[in-house]
């Protein structure tokens, strides 16, 4: 929610909250009572809306795919070790050139390229696994890979996930504030009119509540010019 939105929010729970202190005098009008009533649910959609936009933030994602992410290299590390010491002994030039890898390498990587190293040493070791048992890796250990793997996979996607629910909250919250500027404009603000002359003290302390102020906007300080 921006600061606009912010501002518009406290502007509609004032609103509420001033009209239910003069709850007596407009009790015997139905529209207005139930448009009030309507306020008071949309204000709390608002909210609901604003607390599901907070939570689909992509807070806590940046640690989760830190922690996979590691778990994956150290799992590439070992494995491609133990294939390019293979590859080496095997006189395979080719494949011990794809299997020197070290670990600053495989962090400075961009995430498809560390998956895409993830899947072509993941298929090097599955052609040669049984050979890999002499130097230390079994099929366990190449599951393991696959598995760290497939939680790196996952793990990099959630952000564009969290971006797209975030957009419909997003959404949600400009439909509920044009909702309840249509409820105000077209109905409350027109009901009002009935206690300008009878209940004064209500109507100018309804006006003053649907005041919106926009903290975010800071005026602009004057320029002052010197001659010279």
């Amino acid at each position: 929610m921006n600061d606009r939105q912010n501002a518009k929010l406290t502007m509609f729970q004032t609103v509420y909250n001033t009209c239910m202190e003069y709850a007596l005098l407009y009790a015997h009008v139905p529209a207005f009572v139930t448009a009030l009533e309507r306020l008071n649910q949309n204000i709390a959609r608002i909210r609901t809306a604003e607390e599901q936009q907070l939570n689909a933030q992509s807070k806590g994602i940046t640690e989760e795919k830190t922690d996979v992410e590691n778990r994956l290299i150290l799992s590439l590390l070992k494995v491609s070790g133990a294939l390019y010491v293979y590859a080496f002994n095997a006189g395979n030039k080719d494949l011990t050139v794809k299997a020197n890898l070290n670990k600053s390498l495989l962090f400075r990587m961009e995430d498809n390229a560390l998956l895409a190293m993830a899947n072509e040493i993941i298929a090097k070791a599955s052609e040669v696994v049984e050979a890999l048992t002499a130097y230390g890796i079994g099929t366990a250990d190449l599951g393991e890979l696959i598995e760290c793997k497939t939680g790196f996979e996952l793990v990099i996607v959630k952000p564009r996930t969290v971006i797209g629910e975030h957009k419909v909250h997003t959404s949600n919250l400009a439909r509920l504030f044009a909702e309840t500027d249509s409820l105000l404009h077209d109905g409350l603000d027109k009901l009002i009119n009935l206690f300008k002359v009878s209940a004064p003290d209500f109507y100018f302390s309804y006006k003053n509540a649907r005041n919106v102020i926009n903290t975010s906007v800071r005026k602009r300080k004057t320029p002052e010019y010197t001659n010279g």
